[in-house]
């Protein structure tokens, strides 16, 4: 998947059940950076409010984001 509507189209839904979002640390090397974030996700169904720690990795070239990574712990979702 290659640009910015591909990925909207992907993602779009999770990012509507964001209630909100605390970067808690950030670590770059060179090109490369991993943002650890805990998401705060309010289900559409009404379903309690839960947290979820995420690591995202980036890399970036001239600018722009090149590759994207994240990489979270699925118990916290509802089945």
């Amino acid at each position: 998947m290659a640009g910015k509507a591909p990925f909207l189209q992907v993602t779009s839904r999770f990012y509507a059940s964001i209630a909100s979002v605390e970067v808690r640390d950030l670590l770059v090397d060179g090109d490369r950076a991993c943002a650890f974030t805990r998401y705060t996700i309010a289900p559409p169904t009404g379903a309690p409010a839960f947290e979820s720690d995420v690591a995202e990795l980036f890399t970036v070239r001239d600018g722009r984001i090149v590759s994207f990574t994240i990489c979270f712990d699925t118990a916290p979702y509802p089945k």
